[in-house]
């Protein structure tokens, strides 16, 4: 072996050591940094397996199943179990139980503890007014228990989208709360048909259809939607303004329920499509 041949294979040895050096410092400084946001070796782990903007997907669905559970309770307070109200009750709570336990992931997360431990002492009052037999009487308190419930899962949400470097773990927030206001428009569409016109409630629901708007010209603005995405928005934007008119009339139960099921699903399916870009 000649020098020039020595020459290379010390210079190979010597990149491969720099480039591992670096590597390690590299992942060192990314863990001083995890565990400076609150993580901690478990939570690393975690993070790992589960991508933030699918963490921000499911704590955001939680948002939705509040709106859920409350609008399945007037649905059966007023009758209208044409559309299963009780079945989707149950599933809607059941789901909620379950994103609290999945949520446990990310408890090390700056806030996220702090909001369900909130949840949790609220929930069992909840739970039991929510599964009562409906009456108008309850309904006060439930809105104010509810209220509560989603405004701690909201913070959840932005909690973990303080973690996204990119501007996708907002789209991921925005788009998912539009399966929430979709909820929240029906629900307050319901509590107005149930006689509750306070000035409240008759606010809350106008506001959920501005925020909805906002919510779906947000989403057409975002540059890097796919063909399928901008598909599911044009449906969504499509049946929102056909049934805008049916909120402002009273006893249209029905066609808001139908309308409001596709727009459910098409923000549901756009919501896990970006979570996954």
């Amino acid at each position: 072996m000649n020098r020039l041949d020595n020459m290379v294979i010390t210079m190979k040895i010597n990149i491969y050591r720099a480039y591992h050096f670096n590597f390690s410092l590299r992942l060192a400084l990314i863990s001083v940094f995890l565990f400076g946001l609150g993580y901690s070796s478990a939570s690393l782990a975690a993070i790992s397996e589960l991508k933030l903007n699918n963490a921000i997907n499911r704590a955001g669905l939680q948002r939705m199943l509040t709106q859920r559970m409350l609008k399945s309770y007037c649905q059966l307070g007023q009758d209208q179990f044409y559309i299963e109200p009780e079945k989707k009750l149950q599933d809607a709570l059941q789901r909620f139980e379950q994103g609290l336990n999945i949520l446990k992931e990310f408890e090390n997360v700056d806030g996220v503890k702090a909001s369900l431990q909130k949840i949790k002492t609220i929930w069992p009052q909840y739970r039991t007014l929510i599964l009562d037999k409906p009456s108008k009487a309850n309904v006060p308190e439930l809105v104010k228990l509810n209220e509560k419930l989603l405004a701690l899962s909201h913070q959840i949400v932005l909690d973990l989208e303080k973690l996204s470097t990119r501007e996708l773990g907002k789209v991921v927030n925005v788009s998912g709360r539009q399966r929430m206001l979709s909820q929240r428009i029906e629900l307050f569409y319901l509590l107005r048909n149930w006689g509750f016109t306070d000035k409240y409630y008759i606010d809350e629901l106008a506001k959920a259809r501005k925020q909805f708007t906002e919510g779906l010209t947000y989403l057409n603005s975002y540059k890097k939607n796919t063909p399928e995405i901008k598909a599911l928005l044009a449906k969504a934007d499509k049946s929102y303004r056909l049934f805008e008119h049916s909120l402002d009339a009273d006893n249209n139960a029905f066609l808001v329920s139908l309308t409001v099921r596709q727009l459910l699903k098409y923000m549901d399916d756009a919501t896990s499509l970006y979570s996954k870009l």
